[in-house]
């Protein structure tokens, strides 16, 4: 515009208008010629191009900034009027000079934003500043979906279902609080594999274990003592039963593996005392009252061999040997009848040859003695 102002002051000061010829040492100077109205037109047209250019250079720019949400001012480029063609001289002047004022000062609008100062140029600069920062550049975001794309593809390609993936195992340590059920069975169980490995001690301490849990276990008890009697500890073995006895007076289980022991530590004396302290039922306690009547007998204690014999033969009415027993204890005791009563029912029952034999040579050393006493 500042072109345009100048020339219009210039014809002012010559004092003519435009179009008119000026008069220069009393001589007129011819117009321009008529070809020159088409010349301008075409400047202008070129000029018009030229804005045009720019103006898109300029709404690249602008959908840029859109791209990265960042508003920036649009300056609006105003089109340059249509050129009208006239016979006029000074109007295409008028007009080429004015186009060029709009391209020169469209073009130093947009090479020098940064020179406006008003306070929604500032804030676009700052946001865009601000939003330049955070985005990368447009190459840069070009490059980006194809790298995002190929992850996206290793990620599908690597990831496994999670129905197929073994959990990785973890160790969890828990405190179990046993009952002394399960304690007990626990050390039964261990004292019997270490016995049937030959660790003898080992067996003995839980065994051990077990009666300090429950002192009136009959099977403990009968373990430790055999054990402690099978490593030559007979008198351990005997404090063992003899407190289970204190314990439960009618483990009666007790009492016989400690007679047995007696016995065979050549005390049948003891032995016997032993089993004389109880009297448990014969039929549940066959092997008590047999080994009862056989150290009677080794101890010539007929009337407890008797008797012993009597439990048995009740006991098992059908076993020939306590019969026989019955038979052997009455003949002793004088009770010659009732000697030949027991060995002819003993003799019923037995199928063994030499024992047979026996009762035959008894009965007749009975029929003997009756006929000399008799004679």
């Amino acid at each position: 515009m500042s072109i345009l102002n100048k020339v219009l002051k210039d014809l002012d000061k010559r004092g003519q208008k435009p179009g008119e010829a000026e008069s220069v040492g009393g001589s007129a100077v011819a117009g321009p010629s008529s070809r020159t109205p088409w010349v301008v037109a075409i400047v202008a047209v070129v000029l018009l191009v030229i804005a045009l250019i720019f103006g898109a250079l300029s709404w690249d720019r602008w959908v840029e900034n859109e791209t990265v949400n960042t508003p920036q001012p649009v300056q609006k480029v105003s089109e340059p009027e249509p050129v009208e063609s006239t016979n006029n001289f000074a109007r295409p002047a008028q007009t080429e000079t004015q186009t060029e004022a709009q391209a020169v000062t469209q073009s130093s609008s947009r090479q020098q934003p940064a020179e406006q100062h008003s306070p929604a140029a500032e804030q676009s600069k700052a946001d865009q500043s601000t939003h330049a920062a955070q985005v990368p550049p447009a190459s840069s975001r070009a490059e980006q979906p194809q790298a995002t794309e190929s992850t996206e593809v290793d990620d599908e390609q690597e990831a496994v279902p999670e129905s197929e993936v073994e959990p990785a195992p973890t160790l969890v340590r828990k405190t179990v609080q046993l009952s002394p059920e399960q304690v007990i069975t626990r050390e039964i169980n261990a004292a019997k594999q270490t016995a049937e490995q030959g660790l003898l001690s080992e067996a003995v301490k839980h065994w051990q274990k077990v009666l300090s849990i429950d002192p009136g276990h009959i099977e403990a008890r009968r373990q430790l003592a055999a054990l402690q009697f099978g490593r030559n500890r007979w008198q351990e073995a005997l404090a063992v039963l003899t407190r289970g006895l204190e314990v439960n007076p009618q483990a009666h289980e007790l009492r016989l593996l400690a007679a047995k022991m007696l016995d065979k530590r050549q005390q049948p004396q003891l032995a016997l005392t032993m089993l004389k302290q109880a009297q448990p039922q014969a039929s549940r306690h066959l092997e008590y009252y047999r080994l009862k009547a056989q150290l009677a007998q080794q101890l010539n204690q007929w009337t407890l061999m008797a008797d012993s014999y009597q439990s048995l033969a009740q006991a098992q009415p059908t076993e020939g040997r306590w019969w026989l027993g019955r038979a052997i204890a009455a003949q002793q005791l004088a009770q010659r009848d009732a000697a030949i009563r027991f060995f002819n029912r003993a003799k019923e029952l037995i199928q063994h040859a030499p024992t047979l034999e026996f009762i035959e040579q008894q009965l007749n050393l009975l029929v003997d003695q009756d006929e000399a006493t008799s004679s």
